[in-house]
């Protein structure tokens, strides 16, 4: 494979070297992770490279948990951020060399360390300040709703905090909409509630999630409840593929309904209609079901950052 060509050299500043050096035995994961997330901004000519969890898995062929752990830290001290667009997460790289740096780096003599002013005045040179991130829609709906922002900011840091969250699969906007229920309607819950609450709805599809949702509302009840796996009409076609004017949709991913119309998306492509899920897979199912319980694992069609 032709190697992709980068124009200008990758430099990192000493002072983050020494930050990285400062955290012990991580020292060489964090060099490496943080080297190919330079490397990728350069390709990509951002600051704000396109570096999924999976993509760096394989790219570094490390270990997922080892990925996750090592940008955790990065994130702790402060050399990078998360940030959310659409259905993506970009690594938002702070401190990068502009070109006209990475010439002054190579052209000056660099033997005498530079002052504490003209370090303060590099570390300016070098920060990007960060975007401001827009709103994620379950804030979103808090907020609509009037519920104040330190509120949310608890129940939000409460929620980050449950073992495993960053696993979970569910629709935000329609947990959004409970809690503000739950807050106007003096319904008490516990961080044990929110992780009972999640469990009930991770991996489940969007119609379902809404049919949930909406009918506890409806009811007054104070839990969730969903059909179990087993019971519903849904789970058992997620992973499925069709054969339709002959094209492959492959592996069902997530089903939702809006306007009386169900909408199906699939692995490559997101179809609306009317035909209900029974009707649709007897017509046109294609048999070829092995990564059917792996793509149940993995609904993709939701939202859940918070």
């Amino acid at each position: 494979m032709k190697e992709k060509n980068i124009v200008n050299p990758i430099v990192i500043h000493p002072h983050l070297l020494q930050k990285f050096m400062k955290q012990g035995k991580h020292y060489s994961n964090l060099l490496a992770l943080y080297s190919f997330y330079l490397y990728h901004a350069q390709l990509q000519k951002t600051n704000k490279p396109l570096a999924t969890d999976e993509f760096v898995k394989n790219g570094l062929n490390w270990a997922l948990d080892r990925v996750k752990k090592t940008k955790k830290i990065l994130k702790e001290l402060k050399v990078i951020e998360v940030v959310q667009h659409k259905k993506y997460y970009y690594i938002h790289l702070f401190f990068i060399y502009t070109k006209k740096k990475i010439a002054d780096f190579f052209q000056k003599d660099n033997s005498t360390p530079p002052t504490k002013e003209k370090q303060v005045e590099i570390k300016k040179e070098e920060k990007i300040e960060p975007k401001k991130v827009e709103k994620s829609p379950f804030e979103k709906e808090l907020i609509k709703n009037s519920i104040n922002s330190t509120k949310i900011k608890t129940i939000r840091e409460t929620i980050l905090s449950i073992k495993g969250i960053e696993d979970y699969r569910f629709n935000s906007l329609l947990f959004g909409k409970w809690i503000v229920y739950c807050e106007k309607n003096s319904i008490r819950y516990s961080k044990n509630n929110l992780k009972h609450w999640l469990d009930r709805l991770d991996k489940r599809v969007t119609i379902e999630q809404k049919e949930a949702v909406k009918t506890s509302i409806s009811r007054g009840w104070k839990n969730i409840y969903l059909k179990d796996k087993k019971e519903s009409k849904y789970y058992k076609f997620l992973g499925k593929s069709i054969f339709l004017n002959n094209k492959l949709f492959s592996e069902l991913q997530d089903i939702d309904i809006m306007n009386n119309k169900f909408i199906y998306r699939f692995k490559n492509i997101t179809i609306k209609m009317d035909l209900d899920i029974e009707t649709l897979f007897n017509k046109y199912e294609y048999i070829n079901n092995s990564m059917a319980l792996n793509v149940k694992n993995k609904i993709m069609g939701v939202i859940k950052r918070f």
